[in-house]
């Protein structure tokens, strides 16, 4: 059947004086769509503030009608004898409704009553979201008014039409109650339809005093800030339309520290970008230049860590640094030091470099640890080896670091020798340390051919040309190459790089050097992190659960 035809979204930038609402108000014979009836619907036309058409039948609810709803409705068998039944009703509503905006008080109650009827009788439901003038005046009028039901609210607009228990009149009155809600939300900034979905489904208190502040910001993607009241940057974020987002955080949000800043807030500014890419990578900067309070990250990139192996050493080890400072190898960022010490681990399994932080010139001694009893370390403390033996190792892990075909293996062999010996708990560490470990080479590689290819430039799916200088993105400002390692206040950029070029396919128009990453390994290490992503157990779980893991790992 054809269906209703009631319009409940628009353009989010459509302003309320040209959307037309029906107000609707029904009466029924209880409370309950499954098991009760209509009894009458009342609608009114409502456009720019003025009424503009009415609609009100009585229906046959086929059932009887209880002796309570008939003394608060005035409805009884009697005045609905010979009235059509609501199969016959919902036409004639249909035609009047249609292009509207759904209206109601309490609007759950009546929408749910209309939809269900309109499944029963084949025709498709209205869809979300109803406008709910209880809702509205919550966020309006709250706290001038006292409770917010339409006689309540009737009596503070003072409409010409009060409620009573009758479907038509409740519905005249309920309009002009939504008119003089919209004229007091119009001096808060709901202004547009958009507006008001947002005021109605805003939970918790709204903060609408401040609204204004974003009724500069435009239709537009890109980046918004936050600013206190001598200027500085409270927080940044990103949206695909930037007056939309801003203003939703005034219109209610429960969490403690939404309302701390909005509390703080004196000024809201935006910044439009062409593209997504442009606004990730613009938020990461300004992040990162003004550490904003209220910003997640900018207090987090403080936790990356690294992995350094300081071939300066006489006899290098592997070490957790927060920093890439000085000579030696590296790997990371890592998102926390517990992170870079579970690499460092599998490293170590494979590697019997020294572990001691003892520091050690050519000619230190000491005695050594229960490793080298069991042959876990070298022992260069106790001159078990030699510089250029030990030299020789270390040159080896740090080869592997770039060709990891061979670790990666060994990792791998090792994990399901102890499945297959039942040592069930050392092998999810085993597997927990590859996958940190193989997932940040994996990383190394990409971050890598991005910035060594110097000037890139890549196409993407809209045909826009996408411009890096060293791995940065090219924007005018703030366009310093990226050094390897990536320096810790700018992982997060070269991070949304990176996860936007993973989403998006994209031609490569022009490099300096052509994107590639090294072939030896390559295969095996996408084959270990498909494996382990797809096998991912937590350390703790059922014994039976972390076998299947491990032998889907294991192929």
């Amino acid at each position: 059947m054809q269906a209703l035809a009631i319009q409940t979204s628009l353009e989010e930038s459509v302003p309320l004086h040209e959307v037309t609402f029906c107000v609707v108000d029904l009466e029924t014979t209880g409370g309950s769509p499954t098991d009760s009836a209509i009894t009458e619907v009342g609608a009114v036309r409502y456009r720019g503030g003025e009424r503009i058409g009415t609609f009100q039948a009585l229906v046959d609810p086929r059932q009887p009608i209880p002796p309570f709803i008939t003394h608060l409705t005035g409805i009884d068998h009697l005045t609905v004898a010979g009235m059509p039944p609501i199969e016959a009703v919902l036409p004639a509503f249909e035609e009047f409704a249609r292009g509207c905006v759904f209206v109601a008080h309490n609007a759950r109650f009546d929408w749910s009553f209309l939809n269900a009827n309109l499944v029963r009788l084949d025709y498709d439901p209205i869809p979300p979201p109803p406008v709910c003038t209880a809702r509205l005046a919550r966020r309006v009028v709250w706290p001038d008014v006292p409770n917010v039901r339409l006689h309540t609210l009737a009596e503070y607009f003072r409409t010409s039409v009060r409620p009573e228990h009758r479907a038509l009149a409740d519905a005249e009155a309920c309009a002009e109650v939504l008119h003089g809600l919209l004229e007091l939300g119009g001096r808060l900034g709901i202004l547009t339809l958009g507006d008001l979905h947002n005021a109605v489904r805003a939970r918790g208190r709204p903060n609408f005093a401040k609204i204004r502040l974003a009724d500069h910001l435009p239709h537009a993607a890109g980046v918004y800030l936050f600013r206190g009241r001598a200027g500085q940057v409270l927080y940044v974020g990103k949206s695909k339309d930037l007056r939309a987002r801003a203003k939703s955080y005034f219109y209610g949000d429960g969490r403690k520290k939404i309302e701390d800043l909005l509390a703080e807030t004196a000024l809201v500014d935006g910044i439009e970008c062409e593209t997504e890419l442009e606004a990730l990578v613009l938020e990461a900067r300004l992040i990162r230049r003004h550490e904003p309070k209220y910003n997640r990250r900018g207090k987090t990139w403080r936790r990356y860590a690294y992995l350094k192996v300081d071939t300066a050493q006489a006899y290098p080890r592997i070490k957790v640094v927060r920093e890439p400072k000085g000579e030696g190898a590296y790997l990371g960022p890592f998102n926390s030091s517990s992170q870079a010490q579970l690499a460092k681990e599998a490293l170590e399994d494979v590697f019997p470099v020294r572990r001691c932080t003892k520091a050690m010139g050519a000619r230190t001694r000491f005695a050594p640890c229960a490793l080298a009893d069991i042959g876990r370390c070298l022992a260069p403390c106790e001159g078990r080896v030699g510089r250029e033996r030990y030299g020789e190792l270390v040159r080896q892990l740090v080869s592997s670091l770039g060709a990891p075909g061979e670790l990666l293996a060994t990792l791998e062999e090792r994990m399901k020798g102890l499945a297959r010996s039942e040592r069930f708990e050392e092998a999810a560490i085993v597997r927990d340390r590859l996958r940190v470990l193989a997932e940040h080479l994996a990383r190394a590689r990409f971050d890598r051919w991005l910035v060594e290819a110097g000037e890139l430039t890549l196409r993407d799916t809209d045909g826009k040309l996408v411009r890096f200088s060293g791995g940065a993105l090219v924007r005018g400002e703030d366009d310093e190459p990226i050094p390897l390692p990536c320096p810790r206040d700018r992982v997060d950029e070269l991070a949304a790089v990176r996860g936007w070029l993973a989403r998006n396919s994209v031609v490569v128009e022009r490099a300096d050097r052509h994107p590639a990453e090294p072939a030896e390994g390559g295969v095996l290490l996408h084959r270990v992190l498909g494996r382990l992503r797809a096998a991912q157990t937590p350390l703790g779980a059922a014994r039976r659960e972390l076998v299947k893991g491990l032998a889907r790992a294991s192929g």
